[in-house]
């Protein structure tokens, strides 16, 4: 279980508690989940979901609690945050939209999307407030990690990152789509502005991968140079 604790200038305080372990979608509230929640509702041009087995959107769903709660804030407006995770506190001071988008990045990677449940490894060993070069590392080395076990499996793995490269391709389609809904339920901007943040950063990485994996090469240029000592 991952909790994140927001204290707001104004002395309110929201606390949400997200089971990344969480098999199933649970109802954002007692009766009828709102109206941007229906599947139809500005889908994701890429979603495989049909209506006739999936009548709500997964994350929608999801993250309608939160969504509700920060519909009233502005991006910019400060706050305090504390993020405690099974091995270790996090706590930052920053704008709503920085804690914002890394709550709900954690939520969506974790929901039952079958394109944003890609990212569901990464939240075992979520890094709250990550950077993009931070995400880059993490998600890249999640990757190769995967594409390890599939060779020790008996099948090709992807060295050249394509899949990568793919993934990030959907990420932004599904970013880009899902901030139609959020658009829809809000009256100010925190969370268009979270929301807008996972779109432009799967929209960075999308179109110059090779670019920026390029400036994490100097981080193991002694790695490839240097004999590794046996023991």
């Amino acid at each position: 279980m991952i909790e994140y604790l927001f204290k707001l200038d104004s002395g309110a305080s929201l606390q949400f508690k997200v089971d990344s372990q969480r098999a199933e979608t649970p109802a954002a509230s007692a009766g009828e989940p709102a109206f941007w929640t229906r599947l139809e509702f500005n889908q994701c041009s890429n979603c495989p979901l049909q209506l006739v087995r999936q009548p709500h959107c997964p994350v929608a769903v999801d993250v309608e609690k939160i969504i509700l709660q920060f519909k009233h804030l502005f991006s910019y407006e400060k706050v305090w945050m504390q993020v405690t995770t099974p091995e270790r506190i996090y706590t930052k001071h920053c704008d709503v939209q920085s804690g914002l988008r890394s709550l709900l990045g954690l939520v969506m990677s974790t929901s039952a999307c079958p394109i944003l449940s890609r990212l569901r490894g990464l939240a075992h060993y979520h890094l709250p407030f990550a950077s993009a070069p931070e995400t880059l590392f993490r998600t890249a080395g999640a990757y190769l990690l995967q594409q390890h076990f599939v060779f020790k499996a008996g099948g090709k793995p992807d060295l050249e990152l394509r899949g990568l490269d793919e993934l990030y391709d959907q990420l932004m389609i599904v970013n880009r789509c899902f901030k139609g809904r959020i658009d829809a339920a809000s009256e100010k901007d925190a969370n268009m502005n979270a929301i807008g943040q996972l779109f432009f950063l799967s929209m960075a990485v999308s179109n110059s991968l090779e670019d920026q994996l390029a400036e994490l090469r100097p981080l193991f240029d002694s790695l490839a140079s240097e004999p590794i000592p046996l023991a």
